[in-house]
């Protein structure tokens, strides 16, 4: 292990965790990396293991990972599952919506279940308790039991949320796009390991794999990771008196009421909803339309799953890149001009039927921007709420499950529509739809095509969702450090020494929260982010 593990809280707690006073005395914590005033890292070092930073960005992906291989497992295998349990074309569409119906409940609930309790115990609660069902589906025996099976398993996919959440807590606001998109991109890759799940293995063999996968994961985060920089919620606990858990209320009102979770989740169902859909149904249309064999059409619709290794990734570094050049505009941008681009691509899908070559390169290309797009529109998810990132994160990504079962049962099931035809008019719906990026507006960076409202700060917008009263008991102080961090959203001329703007240093002069807990904030000021490191060397600690 590179780095030390924090012996103590201190600074400013990340995700929901509200810091207090800090005892005299305290020791300061230690990094393997460089952190900022949040103590957040402000770089990734992709050979790194070192709690708490990098340990939970691998564990994380991991996590996100061997569930998403359990949920789509059993329709890598379909065309063996649909002569073996006698599935009609109708068992089939229903057990694909029922996969990801699962998920929409389940994602809204583990948002505030992570900002309650932590990522830590909503990655272990969602691996250990759908494990079971994940060997379930290796039993059953008829349509009626592969469609239940289905859609608790599904239920898996809501560790998308707390992978999104633990990175989000872990990364600076720099390079969280890329943090974000690196991990999911390769937690989505588990839906290329389950198209290469052997078909010519008996399948119930075969569908034993992932939930086996699941307990050595959900036993793995428990025993080797922390929720947040600062250690994990059980130990902030019991070590600091003033820690304070998130309100479901409080968090569920500031949310509901924030129009940008569900312009965003509207995003995400284009981008990611339509990714779900594709998982579900190409490899029998290949296997259907084109007469492939079953392991070719598996191995290619398989390799679309993998580009999640490089495109979601750079959906998110697009984001971060934009966001350097013109602030939050230009991430709104980078998403606008990737969801055109996947709309165009996933509409020639349908014109191009007749050409296998022709399919194969456009679904590639239409495969890489819903990939990118992704990681685009969870390059400004974190922006939405400090208070509540993983509610807006369960909101977000809900909305993508949502959008996957409504897709799967306009374009492929309910209504008489080819195969082909169903990927014509849903790129025709991506394209329409896509306009709705350009609502997206933040009034102390504007949006696509609006200046921003002249006085307000990003300490204003972050403070506004806490009452009075939690003002005055420090619960807002982790909004201030994350503020300060998101100026960086602004356009690059007006980002440094703008007047009247607040930085940790003026915050105590202004009475903006504890005095003992504002000053530590300047304790370790923020280290500009380099980005990704891929070599396996070692930082020195400060």
């Amino acid at each position: 292990m590179i780095g030390s593990r924090p012996t103590a809280a201190s600074g400013a707690a990340a995700g929901a965790a509200a810091p207090g006073p800090m005892p005299a005395g305290a020791p300061m914590p230690h990094f393997a990396l460089p952190v900022d005033a949040e103590c957040k890292a402000c770089r990734l070092d992709l050979c790194s293991f070192a709690r708490p930073h990098m340990r939970a960005f691998h564990v994380s992906w991991a996590a996100f990972f061997v569930t998403f291989a359990t949920t789509f497992a059993p329709a890598a295998l379909l065309p063996v599952l649909r002569d073996s349990l006698e599935l009609t074309a109708t068992d089939i569409a229903n057990g694909g919506i029922a996969s990801v119906c699962g998920a929409i409940g389940s994602r809204l609930v583990m948002g505030t279940f992570t900002d309650m309790f932590g990522p830590r115990a909503g990655a272990a609660t969602m691996l250990l308790a759908t494990a079971p069902f994940a060997f379930g589906m290796a039993l059953v025996h008829d349509a009626a039991g592969y469609v239940a099976m289905r859609c608790m398993v599904g239920l898996g996919l809501s560790m998308f949320v707390v992978n999104q959440a633990w990175t989000t807590c872990m990364f600076n606001v720099k390079l969280v796009g890329r943090a974000n998109a690196l991990s999911a991109g390769w937690g989505n890759t588990g839906a290329g390991f389950a198209r290469a799940l052997p078909p010519d293995v008996a399948w119930r063999i075969a569908l034993f794999v992932p939930g086996a996968l699941q307990l050595l994961v959900g036993v793995l985060v428990l025993a080797a990771s922390d929720d947040s920089p600062l250690g994990s919620f059980p130990q902030l606990s019991r070590d600091r008196s003033h820690f304070r858990r998130t309100n479901p209320v409080s968090s569920w009102r500031g949310v509901l009421l924030n129009y940008r979770a569900y312009v965003l989740g509207l995003s995400y169902a284009l981008c990611f909803g339509v990714e779900l859909t594709t998982h579900n149904v190409i490899a029998l249309y290949l296997f259907n339309h084109f007469g492939l064999s079953l392991t070719a059409s598996g191995f290619l619709a398989g390799g679309l799953g993998l580009m999640n290794v490089a495109s979601r990734f750079l959906g998110g570094a697009a984001s971060d890149m934009a966001a350097g050049l013109r602030g939050m505009r230009g991430r709104l941008w980078v998403l606008q001009l990737v969801l055109l681009l996947e709309g165009v691509f996933c509409l020639l899908v349908g014109v191009v039927h007749d050409s296998l070559p022709a399919t194969v390169g456009i679904l590639i290309v239409f495969s890489f921007c819903c990939q990118m797009g992704c990681g685009a529109v969870f390059g400004i998810v974190p922006f939405v709420s400090k208070r509540s990132t993983g509610t807006v994160t369960g909101i977000v990504s809900a909305a993508g499950s949502l959008g996957s079962a409504v897709s799967q049962a306009a374009f492929f099931s309910h209504f008489d529509f080819t195969f082909y035809k169903g990927f014509y008019w849903m790129g025709t719906c991506v394209l329409c739809l896509s306009a709705s990026t350009s609502l997206l507006y933040w009034p102390m960076w504007g949006g696509m095509f609006c200046a921003k409202q002249p006085g307000m700060s990003e300490e204003r917008y972050y403070i506004n969702e806490y009452s009075s009263g939690e003002r005055a008991a420090g619960l807002h102080l982790p909004a201030l450090a994350f503020a300060h961090e998101a100026r960086s959203e602004r356009d690059a001329a007006r980002r440094c020494g703008a007047a009247g703007d607040a930085t940790p240093g003026t915050w105590r002069q202004r009475g903006c929260g504890r005095a003992a807990s504002a000053s530590l904030l300047l304790v370790a000021p923020p280290a500009p982010c380099s980005g990704v490191s891929v070599g396996c060397h070692s930082h020195p600690l400060h």
